[in-house]
């Protein structure tokens, strides 16, 4: 169905497809494939006679994703985890390895028992023969599992259970790796009430067999409960009776079956994750109520430093501590806007509501005792940090779009985007009315359960590799994104009238005062908005710039936060 010979008759098919695809994605919402698959059909064949009859399929489309809406309460499936994932629902130490052995993520646990980052375990496994055990695993699964011993700290051998596990690979595609788990017993919140109850330890005799297993030492546990070595082991003597084992190592192992027995599925971000806690005391908070729009902001940074007003839409405010901390020592002092709340209406600002906006940024700037500062936007809130550029410009001292790219202004840009990005981005900008449901389809998956949750993520980045990469890998970046898609859904609405406006030919916004700078903070990855087009744009744009993150394309401003203060620098210069 390619080409210009798009019939009517095709282009009712291929229409067809798209709803069978949404009616299932509704019963299942982890099920999108066979929707997407459509929407890629439909948008890879010539698009001219969805266009010419632009009326005709708007109420088409209207009519059956509307209906679609009454059908949200499906619940979610499973599916095939990211490595990430994998290892953070594990309650004893486990790593993923790939075929060369290197560590491709590893849980907090396993973290501890290595002392420090390992990158590979090539040459750790005590004998050769379990090396090749392991690839054998991989060429092989059902040659498995094996038990191996290895090296995490020098001279320490610890037995591990090898398995071939199935997992996202970074490339996109489902990949096998090894999946190792230590066989060392680690203690957890459940295993006091499962051990009181089943074999009836005293609350003593937890607390030495808690000490032993977190310590790993007789004399250790001696030491911190102020009794003899003597005394500790007739009470571990005692332990063993009860529960049926023959000494120290015996009860490791045990312990490290029953809990992994014991675990639950869990949110992998709520797995030792500390570094993005908010640090109240960071901020100051703000708040004004306008007639028809509500806005909030936190202050952080540097409180004597350059002042950005940065507006955000789809990301939370408060970034992350080492975003906050580069602000702070480089002095930047930011005043993060939340998402505008607008009063008696479900829909985000409209054409009508954008002055009163504008005007309500302007008075947070004199709330804050500011004459003018650097407006900032990331992502689609780089529109309104344009408007208000365009609209206050004696208030500005610059402007900055972060990851906000440069307006599509031909179809044929639209659908050169990879494939996740063009089913957005193009029916955002000719047939609104589909993306509403799809959306709500996937913030109920985000938030149905874990495994959701983690679907929703990695598609957000999916035709990303550099960024996928990062979120099927690291904790941290997962967590990032999180957070990114979980700010985004408290208003699907919003979200979706937003992604509306950035598909838009918004060309006309960059026509700014010639006296302000213009810079773009963008990643060179960057799959959405590619810096070729950045950049072109920017030559032809007075006083505009592009300072480029070498790191992973649409998360580079969270990996390099010096990016965002080498921006803000730049566009306050000479003012």
């Amino acid at each position: 169905m390619s080409g210009a010979n798009y019939t009517e008759d095709q282009a009712k098919a291929a229409a067809a497809q798209v709803l069978t695809g949404l009616y299932e994605a509704v019963v299942d919402p982890a099920n999108h494939a066979s929707l997407f698959e459509a929407m890629d059909a439909i948008l890879d064949s010539s698009c001219e006679n969805l266009e010419t009859q632009e009326e005709d399929w708007r109420a088409f489309f209207h009519r059956h994703f509307a209906h679609a809406a009454q059908f949200l309460e499906a619940t979610a499936g499973g599916s095939v985890a990211s490595p990430i994932v994998f290892v953070d629902k594990q309650l004893v130490p486990t790593a993923i390895l790939d075929s060369s052995f290197a560590v491709v993520a590893e849980n907090e646990f396993f973290s501890e028992l290595s002392d420090g980052e390992l990158s590979s375990l090539m040459g750790a496994f005590v004998v050769p023969e379990d090396e090749r055990r392991l690839l054998e695993l991989l060429s092989n699964p059902s040659s498995g599992p094996a038990l191996v011993r290895v090296c995490l700290r020098p001279q320490e051998p610890v037995f591990a259970v090898a398995e071939s596990q199935k997992l996202l690979g970074t490339g996109g595609d489902t990949q096998s790796f090894i999946a190792l788990k230590i066989a060392k017993a680690t203690w957890t919140s459940g295993l006091e009430p499962l051990l009181t109850a089943t074999y009836f330890l005293t609350p003593a005799e937890v607390a030495v067999l808690r000490s032993l297993i977190e310590t790993g030492a007789v004399a250790a546990v001696a030491a911190e409960r102020q009794r003899s070595i003597r005394t500790i082991r007739t009470q571990l003597t005692q332990i063993y009776d009860k529960i049926g084992v023959s000494g120290q190592t015996e009860l490791a192992l045990y312990l490290a079956t029953l809990v992994q027995l014991a675990s639950s599925a869990r949110r992998p971000s709520d797995i030792g994750i500390e570094w993005n806690k908010l640090a109240e005391e960071e901020f100051e908070r703000g708040e004004l109520d306008l007639d028809t729009v509500s806005l909030r902001w936190i202050k952080y940074g540097d409180p004597k430093g350059v002042p950005v007003l940065l507006m955000h839409n789809t990301t939370p405010p408060d970034m992350t501590p080492d975003f906050r901390a580069e602000c702070r020592a480089k002095g930047v002092c930011v005043i993060g806007v939340h998402r505008p709340q607008m009063k008696g209406s479900l829909r985000t600002t409209a054409k009508q509501d954008l002055p009163e906006l504008l005007a309500g940024y302007q008075a947070i700037l004199d709330v804050e005792g500011l004459a003018a500062a650097v407006v900032a936007g990331h992502c689609s809130a780089g529109l309104y940090t344009l408007m208000f550029s365009r609209a206050y410009p004696e208030r500005c001292l610059g402007t900055v779009l972060v990851d906000t790219g440069v307006p599509f202004e031909r179809r044929g840009e639209l659908l050169a985007l990879p494939k996740p990005l063009r089913r957005s981005f193009y029916p955002a900008r000719y047939f609104p009315e589909v993306l509403l449901v799809p959306h709500r389809l996937f913030a109920r998956d985000f938030h149905g359960s874990p495994e959701g949750e983690a679907r929703v993520i990695d598609y957000f980045f999916e035709g990303s590799p550099e960024d996928q990469e990062l979120t099927r890998t690291d904790r941290r970046w997962y967590e990032v994104t999180r957070r990114i898609i979980e700010y985004s859904f408290e208003d699907v609405r919003t979200l979706v009238a937003n992604v509306c406006r950035w598909a838009g030919n918004w060309a006309h916004l960059l026509e700014l005062d010639p006296k302000l700078r213009l810079v773009f903070v963008h990643g060179e990855s960057n799959r959405l908005f590619a810096l070729e087009r950045v950049e072109a744009k920017a030559v032809t744009l007075p006083n505009a710039s592009v300072v480029v993150g070498q790191a992973a394309g649409q998360l580079a401003v969270y990996q390099e936060p010096s990016l965002f203060v080498e921006g803000i620098k730049r566009a306050a210069s000479d003012r």
